[in-house]
């Protein structure tokens, strides 16, 4: 009986310990991307974890968006003016990534950020 009084014992202790040592999953987060003629804009700079893009193009011409860094090296379809995208990635923190539209990257439609 004592044996069975000290399992259920180190059962509820173990228990009440599990639910603090299991880790919240983090929030996903949402970055509003704008692309005009010829920029890119980003509503926030991205965390490390994992982050879906909105990319919306509001110029008059047509936009792609690519992202690489950290192993990743990923792109959108061809966005047509007034339309939308999204890109879902899981950033890695202190890895420094690039974004650009293909077509446009040499009239400077691109950007850098690391993310925090």
């Amino acid at each position: 009986m004592r044996t069975t009084l000290t399992l259920i014992a180190a059962l509820a202790a173990a228990a009440a310990i599990l639910p603090a040592a299991t880790a919240a999953p983090q929030a996903v987060q949402t970055v509003r991307v704008t692309e005009t003629d010829y920029r890119i804009t980003l509503s926030t700079r991205p965390r490390a974890g994992t982050v879906v893009f909105r990319i919306r193009n509001a110029s008059n011409h047509t936009h792609d968006f690519r992202l690489r860094g950290g192993g990743l090296n990923r792109k959108t379809p061809m966005i047509a003016p007034g339309r939308t995208a999204v890109l879902k990635v899981v950033l890695k923190r202190g890895v420094r990534y690039q974004l650009w539209c293909a077509p446009h990257a040499d009239k400077g439609m691109r950007a850098t950020f690391v993310a925090r």
